[in-house]
């Protein structure tokens, strides 16, 4: 049986005469990897008729203008259609089954007389309990206008987090904006990872439109996964001290491994492996022991303060890549 999950873009934008590919991702199982994959139109009476199928089945109507391509082993099949006309606009759907009645992702395509191209959507994927790093490009050097990070739903995109703070209930501890660079791009971190996080997400700037439209995100989660599930909060007293390891994978090479403070979506670093520690921490708080065989450093932190609970995150750095996994501090009086 197919199983699992399938997504793509919800909206697409073609030019008179020009074309338009769309992709939809997949979970590779094996299922999936070798059953029929299609694309088709759906009429006024509400049947979707079948554009093209891998099945090498192509409806005459479209042939020689669309064509498909499967890479199972990315789990992503890809649809091309070319020469658009008025009457290519409509409602369609990318699946897999035997009927196209199975599992599907439906579509709108607009065909315009002057279409922009959008950006090709994104495809990254997750392990349970690990971490992701998205880049979003933007078109607003300045730095002014607001970033956002949201999930698409049937119909509208749920805001989870945003570059002025704001952080959804559900994503506390998990999430973080990375400041942008000189271009306008940016980076959304986001760990503890849950089967129900894979699907369609958007990330972008407030207000921005055509070349700088949002870019689409398609995260998809493994659900079986190497990574053990971690302790996620620790408890101390007033006064008192206590360690905890950090993790990251010891076939890994990065440049620099840190502990920072989460907050409001953002995360300053306290300390890191080359020595660096934040004034107020200078003297209660160090790294110490990494065992780079087994993948792990241990932080100490002493003098415990009640302003010290909180949320925390390891971290390792790899180029664009960072490894992060949250944890939190809870702070008992004596």
């Amino acid at each position: 049986p197919v199983s699992s999950s399938l997504h793509g873009s919800r909206f697409l934008t073609g030019a008179l005469g020009g074309s338009i590919t769309h992709q939809c991702f997949y979970s590779p199982t094996p299922a999936n990897k070798y059953e029929r994959k299609y694309w088709c139109k759906v009429a006024a009476n509400g049947v979707c008729y079948t554009v093209i199928a891998s099945s090498s089945y192509t409806s005459s109507e479209y042939r020689g203008r669309v064509s498909l391509g499967d890479a199972p082993q990315n789990g992503t099949f890809s649809v091309t259609m070319t020469g658009l006309g008025s009457g290519d606009a409509g409602t369609y759907r990318c699946g897999i089954g035997s009927t196209n009645e199975g599992l599907y992702v439906s579509l709108n395509l607009t065909v315009l007389a002057d279409a922009t191209v959008s950006r090709p959507t994104q495809l990254i994927r997750g392990e349970l309990h690990g971490s992701v790093t998205v880049l979003c490009p933007s078109g607003d050097t300045q730095g002014g206008k607001k970033r956002f990070w949201c999930k698409v739903g049937r119909s509208s995109c749920t805001l989870i987090a945003s570059s002025d703070g704001y952080v959804g209930r559900r994503y506390q501890g998990r999430i973080l904006f990375t400041p942008q660079e000189s271009s306008g791009a940016f980076r959304v971190l986001m760990n503890d990872l849950k089967k129900e996080d894979s699907g369609l997400y958007l990330c972008g700037t407030q207000g921005l439109r055509g070349q700088d439209s949002p870019q689409e995100v398609v995260l998809q989660v493994a659900s079986a996964s190497a990574l053990p599930r971690r302790p996620k909060f620790l408890s101390g007293t007033v006064g008192g001290s206590l360690s905890f390891q950090c993790h990251h994978d010891p076939k890994g090479t990065y440049e620099k491994k840190y502990l920072c403070r989460w907050k409001a979506g953002s995360c300053p670093v306290l300390l890191d492996d080359e020595g660096f520690v934040l004034e107020p921490y200078k003297g209660r708080m160090q790294m110490s022991g990494g065992d780079p065989e087994r993948g792990t450093y241990t932080v100490v932190l002493r003098q415990l303060r009640e302003e010290d609970a909180g949320w925390y995150w390891c971290g390792a750095r790899s180029g664009h890549t960072e490894l992060t996994a949250p944890l939190k501090l809870l702070i008992h009086r004596g």
